[in-house]
């Protein structure tokens, strides 16, 4: 059964066996590709103190899922962004071609101008779409178009759009952190049934596919995904130590080895995120 939602968390180490600022893009961009490919509405990037590149991970997500033609406008040229041609496009619904606008088109726009009777907002056009409503400049919203001449649009609720509208990005200081069910935590748990990946899994064969499915509708799917230089086991150990009776232990649902008998000494993570989901979105459907 498809779930209400699927989050998926990875390290913020991710990356560690990647060289040099390039690898480093193309690796996290084939990452947001799968997530996309799979319709992830969530990332979750949580701190592994053996290398902590949040904001490089966060800032790459958030420009591969942002429409092409409002990336100019929302990330201004930045080093870290030097190699983001190696980014895969995502071509989902929300990441349309920029000209080709009709009545009933829904956009994702961005505030450039407001007036105290509405807003313009950039939609992609070389015209801004008017809306009856004063927002933030510069803030993100989706519109729907209802007119081309002149251009004009109204504000659409996520949850009026019932195709695949890209992920959010969201960060926790640690693993546990994340997994915690406390009210002081940062919202970036999702309820619902957790998968953990890991080498020392469960296989999975079609009676675990059918179980998993039939939990995974009532609510959200969480899947976490351990570093390349250690899995997900010894990053909750070494929490534990580190942050003693504060560490949380996380209670998995399924801990899934979905490449058993592999072929190869390692298994690099952006690798195993598409070998998991593509095996889990058999569960959902």
């Amino acid at each position: 059964m498809k779930p209400r939602s699927l989050s998926l968390l990875f390290p913020s180490s991710l990356a560690i066996d990647a060289s040099d600022l390039r690898s480093k893009t193309a690796k996290i961009g084939q990452i947001a590709r799968a997530a996309s490919v799979f319709r992830a509405d969530k990332i979750v990037i949580y701190r592994d103190p053996d290398l902590d590149e949040t904001e490089l991970i966060e800032r790459i997500l958030n420009y591969a899922e942002t429409p092409q033609y409002l990336r100019k406008r929302l990330f201004p040229l930045a080093g870290d962004l030097r190699y983001a041609g190696t980014i895969p496009p995502l071509r989902t619904p929300h990441h349309p071609d920029a000209e080709k606008i009709e009545i009933g088109d829904i956009r994702v726009g961005v505030v450039v101008r407001v007036h105290e009777n509405g807003s313009w907002v950039d939609i992609g056009s070389k015209r801004s779409a008017f809306l009856n409503v004063s927002m933030q400049k510069g803030e993100r919203v989706n519109v729907q178009v209802t007119s081309n001449k002149p251009l004009k649009a109204v504000p659409v609720d996520d949850d009026e759009i019932t195709r695949y509208w890209g992920y959010s990005v969201a960060r926790a200081g640690s693993l546990s952190r994340a997994l915690a069910p406390t009210p002081t935590q940062p919202p970036t748990r999702t309820p619902g049934l957790r998968i953990a990946t890991s080498r020392c899994g469960e296989s999975i064969d079609v009676d675990l596919l059918r179980k998993i499915g039939g939990e995974s509708g009532s609510e959200g799917v969480l899947v976490v995904f351990g570093a390349p230089h250690k899995g997900i086991s010894e990053i909750m150990d070494e929490e534990k130590i580190r942050d003693g009776e504060k560490s949380f232990i996380a209670e998995f649902d399924y801990t899934l080895n979905v490449l058993p008998d592999q072929g190869t000494a390692t298994v690099r993570l952006e690798e195993a995120v598409v070998a998991t989901l593509a095996i889990l979105n058999l569960a959902f459907h």
